[in-house]
């Protein structure tokens, strides 16, 4: 694991913090919302470089997300005619799993970079959730109907 690695980390579980510090608890709602805008950020930056473009299918999309960002060593997507479902067998930036903090609900920082991008990529306010279970493996489901209409 690189220094970049282990710093970004600390970024996650300084975000899961403050959330809970400020708000009186930890919160995936108040992460979800906080992250999104640092993933309309990368979804612009996605754009810039031309790795993506409104068209880009959304399977290949959040993929595309999980490599660049590098948020797990193993992971897979599936999708279905109403989602697209990343799910992450070995996260790298999960806050509970790399800094053993203990917040009272998750506060992973994926569901909100992934929705903040592809928001920013196709142009849309769409809707997602995801199932985390921190430290072991977390899926993270997009919607595609708002997305693809």
């Amino acid at each position: 694991m690189t220094d970049g690695m282990d710093y970004l980390h600390r970024t996650f579980m300084g975000l899961g913090t403050a959330v809970s510090e400020l708000f009186g608890k930890s919160s995936q709602e108040l992460t979800n919302l906080f992250t999104s805008y640092i993933g309309d950020e990368i979804g612009k930056m996605l754009l810039e470089k031309g790795l993506v473009s409104r068209d880009t299918p959304m399977p290949e999309l959040i993929e595309i997300l999980a490599r660049e960002l590098e948020f797990g060593g193993r992971f897979e997507i599936t999708a279905d005619s109403d989602s697209v479902t990343l799910k992450i067998m070995d996260c790298n930036v999960c806050p509970t799993k790399f800094g053993g903090a203990t917040f009272e609900t998750s506060v992973c920082p994926i569901p909100g970079i992934i929705r903040g991008a592809i928001d920013a990529v196709k142009g849309t306010s769409g809707e997602g959730y995801a199932k985390l279970k921190p430290g072991e493996g977390c899926e993270v489901i997009a919607m595609i109907e708002e997305v693809e209409s």
